[in-house]
């Protein structure tokens, strides 16, 4: 009886720690979408910060991190998870953007804007612009995206549909929200991008979480994929 108990307690306790964690982490990448717009001369990022509120709402409220997708997988299963769609996501580049420059012509668009995301490589020199990057793209864009469509959203779509339709809705979703860009694309870069960058994406990464619960194999899939890429096209 006093080991089940106190096996309860250790439960809750991690249990509010996770929630800690998770509030704070989220309202700190919305803070730094505030500010680091001002202090980089960029474009304030609107989408992200709704990505960020609607989760941070879900928190406060609920207090339940299994709603946004913020709890940690069994590290087996999320190893296996974030290879996976690594590996599915890396051929689907390979195969891709040699001929077709996708995330060639994305990224000389976020330059020049700049995107918060790149500034960094804009306004600081070598090493400090590449930190920049690895951070605020891990910690806040790309957390703000995964949290969002594969954490709130995906969560939200299990409840009223089957696992399969909600990895897909969620990548719907996610392809109209990445529409933008299209507009600066050939037509053929257009649908490709639409295709492999956003709904592909979407869809591989948006399986890892469903099969782990989790936003962790994604966030390393695309911050890993987005620093690769970069490195290799700038």
């Amino acid at each position: 009886m006093t080991s089940t108990g106190e096996s309860g307690i250790s439960v809750r306790l991690l249990s509010r720690y996770r929630v800690t964690i998770a509030l704070l982490w989220t309202g700190l990448a919305l803070a730094a979408l505030v500010i680091t717009p001002l202090i980089l001369r960029t474009t304030t990022p609107i989408f992200q910060m709704f990505w960020l509120i609607v989760p941070l709402i879900s928190l406060v409220r609920h207090r339940d991190t299994d709603r946004v997708g913020f709890r940690t997988p069994d590290r087996e299963q999320g190893i296996r998870a974030a290879i996976a769609a690594g590996i599915t996501y890396g051929t689907l580049l390979i195969l891709v953007e040699p001929w077709s420059s996708v995330y060639d012509r994305l990224l000389v668009l976020a330059l020049e804007g700049p995107d918060p995301t790149f500034a960094w490589l804009v306004r600081l020199d070598s090493v400090g612009g590449w930190v920049g990057l690895a951070l605020f793209s891990g910690f806040v864009t790309l957390y703000s995206e995964e949290l969002f469509f594969r954490g709130w959203l995906l969560q939200a779509l299990n409840r009223w549909t089957q696992p399969r339709v909600a990895v897909v809705g969620q990548a719907v979703v996610f392809t109209i929200f990445q529409s933008i860009p299209v507009f600066f694309f050939d037509p053929l870069q257009a649908v490709l991008y639409l295709l492999v960058y956003a709904f592909g994406l979407g869809v591989i990464v948006g399986a890892a979480a469903q099969r782990t619960r989790s936003i962790w194999p994604g966030l390393a899939v695309v911050t890993v994929a987005n620093l690769v890429l970069t490195a290799v096209l700038v």
